[in-house]
């Protein structure tokens, strides 16, 4: 964190960078560091080459993410909740320094100076870190953008990796007037009557197996039409699959931009199988308990149910080793 925060100190012009298909916690990391780095009177940029969900756009500065890369002439840039360049989407300049701040378990350490914590809960708790360490003082817009990012990541404190100091901050961030109703109402209690319907395609194929330990669906590519839905309306979709009683590993399938997109949820009750590693077989990665990977799949439809099927195959085996006695 220091070689970060001194990175930091060190820089004038500052380039945030969130990953792919982003969701709460690489943005509202993103924006929370943003924002204190504007409070010590450097010119901040933020980047994603996809757009910000529509669920969090409420919050501050939401609007001032641009979709092209940052420009070569930054002093920095800051690669936040993503573990290897490639999720950037796009190619990231090569000659300003680079600083990552990330959470994942399959870290590459690919910055100059790399803040990488492991055991950390979500990515906006590290950033929060060290904002303290930058001796900026919080504001109810930081505190927010923080806050979302860590109730996200830990499914409103439901996850496992809800620990003391994903608590503690929380803590914190609502002392510092991070606004829970705010992100109650935009994240949790206001789904696109699109995406329900969307989610009514994938609910009503949910297949389940090996007495309910693997449950698993798919959405086509038809369905988004059908719904009047967009990719975006997939987000936690596959959380809603893994509250099927009984479930080890759930498994949600969209070949909506062609390739065929992987997310993986499982229980840490036994048997326990971990998702970072089921991914991992299939150029993904993530965490032990959420995970995901995006398959290229250029034969067209047929080759979708072969990767489904490549997918499905070793999640039965690894379902299978881990029913094995120890």
């Amino acid at each position: 964190m220091r070689a970060v925060a001194d990175a930091l100190r060190a820089a004038g012009r500052i380039a945030l960078v969130s990953h792919r298909d982003p969701d709460p916690d690489t943005i509202g990391s993103a924006l929370a560091l943003g924002l204190a780095l504007e409070g010590m009177g450097k010119r901040v940029s933020w980047h994603c080459a996809d757009p910000v969900p529509d669920a969090i756009r409420f919050l501050a500065s939401a609007d001032q993410f641009r979709q092209a890369a940052p420009p070569a002439d930054v002093d920095l840039i800051v690669c936040l909740d993503f573990g290897e360049a490639a999720r950037a989407k796009f190619a990231l300049p090569s000659g300003p320094k680079i600083a990552d701040i990330d959470h994942h378990a399959t870290n590459t350490a690919f910055g100059d100076a790399n803040f990488v914590d492991v055991t950390s809960a979500a990515t906006g708790e590290m950033v929060g870190r060290l904002i303290d360490a930058l001796g900026v003082a919080w504001t109810p817009d930081m505190a927010t953008a923080a806050l979302v990012a860590i109730m996200t990541d830990t499914g409103s404190f439901q996850f496992p990796n809800t620990d003391a100091r994903a608590l503690e901050r929380a803590a914190m961030l609502r002392a510092a007037g991070a606004d829970l109703q705010a992100i109650t109402y935009n994240v949790f209690r206001n789904k696109r009557f699109e995406a329900l319907k969307l989610w009514g395609f994938a609910f009503s194929r949910l297949v389940r197996e090996a007495g309910g330990l693997l449950v698993w669906t798919w959405i086509e590519d038809a369905d988004l039409a059908h719904a009047e839905a967009s990719e975006e309306d997939l987000s936690g979709l596959v959380e809603q699959i893994a509250r099927s009683k009984g479930m080890r590993v759930a498994l949600l399938f969209s070949g909506v931009t062609g390739d065929v997109k992987v997310s993986c949820r499982t229980s840490a009750a036994t048997p326990s199988v971990d998702a970072a590693a089921l991914m991992a077989q299939f150029g993904g990665g993530g965490h032990v308990r959420a995970a995901g990977a995006l398959i290229p799949s250029a034969a067209g439809p047929g080759d979708r149910l072969v990767i489904r099927e490549r997918v499905l195959a070793a999640a039965r085996e690894a379902l299978d080793r881990a029913r094995q006695p120890a």
